[in-house]
């Protein structure tokens, strides 16, 4: 073998050679970018998992808090409901009372009446027991007005804190499908309120009537 043709022997053996390198780099660099691609992607559903787990968390918590809020306002209602119901009943207890009788006259009063025997003591007598009793019917009617004013205004503060506890109940539960509204680009939020406003007024409305 001549010199020339060991010399081409050579250089092709090293064309060879470095087209290998260059395809094991092209591999390589492939490779690097492929596992690239797999770490990126893995951090990305890593990311998107504890996003995902951290958002769940804080639904639950969301409406656990939400549960307990409408358990206190149910128990709330339950109550007002009950002293509606007492004062009703202390309400017509006081307006089924009829009016005690008037006092019986002093005896002195007699006895110094009795002291003169013309007409106009006589009358005067009749005119003196009219005054007294009516000084006391309009006594009692004063005292029994005020106890049903009284009742009446425990009538209407408590029916106006049952239909706000009534309302914030409903309230409560609404506000559990808002946020899923939002997501789902649906924005019940209002038509809700409104309705549950007319709700209320319907509620306020018969309690008035009663």
């Amino acid at each position: 073998m001549t010199l020339e043709q060991e010399r081409m022997r050579v250089e092709q053996e090293a064309a060879r050679l470095e087209s290998e390198r260059q395809a094991a780099l092209l591999a390589k660099e492939e490779l690097a970018r492929h596992a690239a691609d797999q770490q990126k992607s893995q951090e990305q559903l890593s990311f998107e998992l504890a996003e995902r787990t951290a958002t769940i968390e804080r639904l639950e918590e969301a409406k656990r808090l939400k549960e307990e809020e409408v358990n206190s306002w149910q128990l709330k209602a339950r109550a007002a409901q009950d002293d509606l119901l007492k004062t009703r009943e202390e309400l017509n207890h006081v307006m089924e009372q009829p009016p005690p009788p008037p006092p019986p006259p002093s005896t002195m009063l007699y006895d110094h009446l009795g002291d003169n025997s013309d007409s106009d003591s006589e009358e005067g007598h009749e005119a003196h027991l009219d005054t007294l009793h009516e000084d006391y019917s309009e006594s009692e009617r004063l005292t029994e007005a005020q106890k049903n004013l009284r009742v009446q205004e425990q009538l209407k503060t408590l029916t106006e804190e049952l239909v706000q506890a009534r309302d914030e109940s409903k309230k409560t539960q609404n506000d559990l499908l808002h946020s899923a509204n939002v997501r789902e680009g649906r924005d019940k939020y209002k038509t809700l309120r409104q309705i549950r406003q007319g709700n209320t007024k319907q509620r306020i409305d018969e309690f008035e009537a009663l």
